[in-house]
């Protein structure tokens, strides 16, 4: 299956649009570019309005929840399915708001310029698990060493489970169309989800490069058996 990891994001201007309150003058204000309806994987916009110093972003629960932030501009993205509460704080002065995450994975669209990976790029992955019967599985979190133009790049790659093998290839880093000036690196969530009781093949491609390791399932416990310390990196190695 094709997937472009964190897709395109909407600019300020729909944001405020699409708000579900308006920034007030003179007090400090959070604004999302969606509370609801929002997909695991998909980038969110929130800006806090009239604030005076820098911004501390805090998410609950914050599992598998990413955060890249500019100033007064933070873009979140959500792992799994839940309820989140977003607080930045500004000095003295915070606000927050409530998004609701479903359980379907964003589909990004492809209409996004692909930039090569710069030479030598690196990507670490954070793995964790999903305990919940049928869907247990791993939630993998990946993200370049370097950054890109673009704020609201996003990484992009095959992935896809036949039988037991697992496999990634990362092909670049998109930017959108409509992109926030600025860069960052480029990151996103990928899901094995169901994985069976066993052992699976792990195989991973960057810059022409591949990578071969395992993941053992048994129960509610995982193994990933990855020996590389350079190039690709999986972290922790047991779940």
């Amino acid at each position: 299956m094709k997937r472009l990891i964190l897709p395109a994001l909407a600019g300020l201007l729909l944001m405020m649009s699409a708000c579900s309150k308006d920034p007030v003058n003179n007090s400090t204000t959070l604004v999302a570019s969606k509370t609801n309806d929002i997909k695991k994987g998909e980038p969110i916009l929130f800006t806090l309005y009239n604030n005076p110093d820098s911004i501390v972003w805090t998410i609950t629960p914050s599992v598998n929840t990413q955060v890249t932030a500019s100033g007064s501009v933070a873009s979140i993205k959500f792992g799994r399915k839940g309820t989140f509460k977003v607080l930045a704080t500004s000095g003295t002065k915070k606000d927050s708001t409530v998004v609701n995450v479903e359980d379907s994975v964003f589909t990004p669209p492809t209409s996004a310029t692909l930039l090569p990976f710069s030479a030598g790029e690196k990507i670490s992955i954070t793995a964790s698990k999903l305990d919940s019967g049928a869907s247990s599985g791993l939630i993998f979190y990946a993200h370049t060493k370097n950054s890109y133009s673009c704020f609201t790049n996003y990484l992009s790659a095959d992935y896809g489970q036949t039988g037991d093998s697992c496999k990634i290839s990362f092909t670049g880093v998109a930017v959108p169309a409509n992109c926030t000036s600025g860069t960052a690196p480029a990151d996103g969530f990928e899901y094995f989800i169901p994985l069976n009781d066993g052992t699976h093949t792990l195989t991973i491609k960057l810059n022409n490069n591949t990578y071969t390791g395992s993941v053992v399932k048994a129960g509610s416990n995982y193994s990933i058996n990855w020996s590389y310390t350079d190039g690709v990196v999986i972290l922790p190695s047991t779940l």
